[in-house]
């Protein structure tokens, strides 16, 4: 007889012992693995296409953002009369603005480049934000950079002082004048007075009543105000025991008689008024950033050696106004205008304005043109362009 005991017992060791069914279960575990695995690979791969898709587009996206402040420092610093846009060239305000045919550019169907420029009239920011787009969620990519610049001075060789009298705007005769040399306006060339015009001419880019109008814009050298202003801080002492070099932080008076030597670098306004009567400046200049005014019965004398090759002579950024008396050699210059009211009397030199209103009156105006500045480019001067100051890349879309 078999005890029930006996009969459990058996019946869970089969149970145990039995192996049917075990190699399914085995199959299915390594299936459930091996599919496992196939899709960690799969997303794996998936993600690094994703990323590798990423990376380039983004990379392609900074190389467009490049290109852009390549090119917009290529139509910034080249002239309108040879094909780019000039140092006053503004295309927006906002990179949030619907695009516009001045600062964006379509590189290809799917890649372009968006550009800003804001600033003033001496320092500028330029944003340039590189795109590329595409059908799918992960193959495009954005970047941008900005760069700030500056004004400056870079040297062109085959740029020289040409002229006797060279405005890069307007030109007013009022009075009696004589010339040594040839004369031209970048704008219009007004002769109300009596000009005395010998071994040269007259040109004018706009219009004119005396001489030939319709002449080709002519290059107007700009000065390297940061050059003369390291030279002015610059002392020397000669031989002598004078000074050379000085520079003057504001505004200057000038009202006793005296002589000056080397570059006087005035940040600010350059006032000579009497009780001076005679100042000599010896082998050098005056710069000023804001006006140079020769008051009445004043007398400034300009004399330079044979051993000092600067031709320049009075420099100012503001206007240039003579009520009195200005003898000797050298270059007057303003990037300003030119007013004279009194006697200029430049035997080996020149005078270049913005604009210049030359009023005879009961003045004089005689300017021989040095012929030494015939094919000799003047240190410190040039053509100006806008110079990278900082380079980042931005994240604020």
């Amino acid at each position: 007889m078999v005890r029930c005991k006996d009969f459990k017992n058996k019946k869970i060791k089969g149970i145990f012992t039995n192996q049917k069914g075990f190699a399914l279960l085995t199959t299915l575990i390594f299936v459930f693995v091996l599919a496992t695995l196939v899709i960690t690979l799969l997303t794996m791969t998936n993600n690094d296409t994703k990323l590798s898709n990423l990376q380039r587009e983004s990379t392609r996206a900074f190389y467009i953002a490049e290109t852009g402040i390549d090119e917009a420092l290529l139509l910034l610093n080249t002239p309108v009369n040879q094909g780019g846009k000039g140092l006053d060239w503004r295309p927006g305000t906002d990179l949030n603005d619907p695009p516009e045919p001045s600062y964006i550019k379509n590189l290809s169907p799917n890649e372009y480049y968006e550009v800003i420029i804001t600033g003033d009239s001496d320092n500028i920011t330029i944003l340039s934000k590189g795109v590329v787009t595409g059908s799918g969620t992960y193959d495009k990519g954005m970047r941008q950079i900005e760069v700030k610049c500056k004004k400056g001075i870079a040297k062109a060789p085959d740029l020289f002082f040409d002229y006797a009298v060279l405005t890069n705007g307007n030109m007013t005769i009022n009075g009696g004048v004589s010339f040594h040399g040839n004369i031209h306006s970048n704008g219009n060339l007004t002769n109300n007075g009596n000009i005395n015009l010998e071994y040269g001419t007259a040109t004018a880019t706009g219009t004119t009543n005396f001489g030939t109008g319709g002449v080709p814009y002519q290059e107007f050298p700009r000065i390297d105000w940061e050059y003369y202003e390291n030279q002015a801080k610059t002392q020397l002492i000669d031989d002598e025991g004078n000074i050379h070099n000085h520079y003057y932080s504001g505004d200057v008076t000038i009202d006793s008689s005296g002589s000056i030597y080397g570059i006087h670098y005035i940040d600010g306004n350059v006032e000579i008024k009497p009780p001076c009567s005679e100042l000599h400046i010896i082998d050098g200049a005056i710069f000023a950033t804001g006006t140079i005014t020769v008051g009445g019965s004043s007398n400034v004398y300009i004399e330079k050696s044979k051993d000092y090759d600067n031709p320049l002579a009075l420099v100012a950024k503001g206007d240039i106004v003579i009520w009195g008396n200005v003898h000797g050699e050298g270059i007057v210059y303003t990037e300003n205008n030119f007013t004279l009211n009194g006697n200029i009397n430049i035997q080996k030199g020149a005078v270049y304005a913005d604009d210049g209103v030359f009023h005879g009156g009961g003045g004089s105006m005689n300017i021989y043109y040095d012929t030494d500045l015939i094919n000799t480019p003047v240190p410190g001067t040039g053509i100006p362009v806008w110079k990278k100051v900082s380079w980042q890349e931005v994240f604020d879309f």
